[in-house]
């Protein structure tokens, strides 16, 4: 089985996915704002320092 890609594909695909990617962004923009600034994602996590 030959594949032949040609670059019109490769375009099309990477187009398919920068869409995902805007589309998750803008779906889950709480936590993709809390990740940027630093802060656990979920309201929930707990984090003990054990010396």
């Amino acid at each position: 089985m030959k594949f032949n890609f040609t670059a019109r594909d490769f375009k099309f695909f990477m187009l398919g996915v920068f869409t995902m990617l805007l589309f998750v962004i803008i779906y889950d923009w709480d936590q993709f704002e809390k990740g940027l600034k630093g802060y656990s994602p979920n309201d929930t996590a707990k984090i003990e320092n054990i010396k």
